[in-house]
């Protein structure tokens, strides 16, 4: 008899581990149904509160409908290049190889000379070197090539919305719908980056209204399509940080024998910085070049650093691999364009290779 029975019992308890597996996943798929609503709600109740706030400090209902007309819910491809930064996760080695490459060097030396004339009244007028002009465009957008598609206002939407700097964005935002309601850019130029920089010299909003500049007098300051106003934006906001055309960036260098190992700790007595660079204090400390020389720090070929008594300080490389760069007060104002030791050095090493 038991034998009789055994078939009939096992297709029914096969039969009811199916069933509860499938009103399992049906409750899982509630639930996460539920939950993706519940959240898609709060955004938009949390839009509505940011409209307002727009609203109130005197945007007007045009530009409202337009830049409000594509957000979405928040995009999590842009969350996620917001916590996977190249500056963040990649080697010095490969992040510097990737975007020194040997075409960029090319183009922009063909660049400087096409535009040298109009380079060098931006650079007597602002006070910048201009290879360092050449080197924020070619890195920011591979000289103005670089397709921008996003649109801003719903990357800034998403990016304001997320905690992480929820308050930078919305900022941003803020000031991107000031942009939008004086009539230029339109809202078709408006396009962005994943992380809502604009143009080809990537000005973040806030940026762009504190910064951009009408070179050629034509009544806009246009970013996007006019390579005068692009070099002149740049070369202002160099000029505003406290730029110095007296000096470089920096250079590289050859690390004492013994390497890192060699170098005294970074709480040792040392110059204080301007007010730019204090606020970098992943700098380490700051000292008179001359005292670096004494150091045992050399040129990367090996001679003596300049003797000249400037502040300076050392930027180590990957850990263990024993290469530095000698950095000087030119260098914070870099970091102030994009606040990345490694985005620092690719526009310092590149500005040198257009030099050559």
């Amino acid at each position: 008899m038991t034998h009789v029975f055994r078939q009939p019992v096992t297709r029914y308890l096969a039969a009811l581990g199916t069933l509860l597996l499938v009103c399992a996943s049906a409750l899982t798929l509630a639930s996460e149904t539920d939950t993706a609503e519940s959240e898609e709600a709060a955004f938009y109740q949390w839009l509505d509160e940011l409209r307002a706030q727009a609203r109130e400090a005197g945007v007007s209902e045009q530009t409202l409908e337009q830049a409000f007309s594509e957000i979405t819910p928040p995009v999590k491809r842009i969350i996620k290049n917001d916590r996977s930064q190249a500056e963040v996760v990649e080697t010095y080695d490969g992040y510097l190889s990737r975007r020194l490459s040997d075409w960029k060097a090319d183009k922009g030396r063909a660049l400087m000379d096409k535009h040298r004339e109009l380079l060098e009244q931006v650079g007597e007028r602002y006070g910048v070197q201009p290879r360092f002009i050449l080197a924020i465009w070619g890195m920011e957008t591979n000289y103005g090539t670089f397709p921008l598609k996003e649109p801003v206002f719903n990357v800034l939407a998403t990016l304001a919305y997320d905690k992480r700097r929820g308050a930078y964005f919305r900022k941003e935002f803020l000031a991107a719908l000031k942009m939008l309601d004086s009539g230029f850019p339109s809202y078709e130029q408006m396009r962005s980056s994943w992380a809502g920089a604009m143009g080809q010299s990537q000005f973040m909003p806030t940026s762009y209204l504190a910064y951009a500049q009408d070179h050629d007098g034509d009544g806009k300051k246009d970013i996007w399509n006019n390579e005068a106003d692009v070099f002149a934006s740049i070369a202002y906001y160099f000029s505003v940080r406290g730029w110095r055309d007296d000096q470089t960036w920096g250079r590289p260098v050859r690390l004492p024998k013994g390497g890192e190992q060699s170098l005294p700790a970074e709480q040792a007595e040392g110059l204080t910085p301007d007010a730019d660079c204090k606020r970098f204090k992943s700098l380490g400390v700051w000292r008179d070049l001359r005292d670096w020389q004494k150091l045992g720090v050399r040129r990367d070929d090996g001679s003596d650093l300049p003797d000249v008594a400037i502040p300076a300080a050392l930027v180590l490389a990957d850990k263990g691999d024993n290469r530095g760069y000698i950095v000087y007060r030119n260098f914070c104002t870099i970091m102030s364009f994009n606040p990345a030791f490694k985005y620092a050095l690719s526009i310092g090493l590149l500005a040198d290779e257009l030099e050559r």
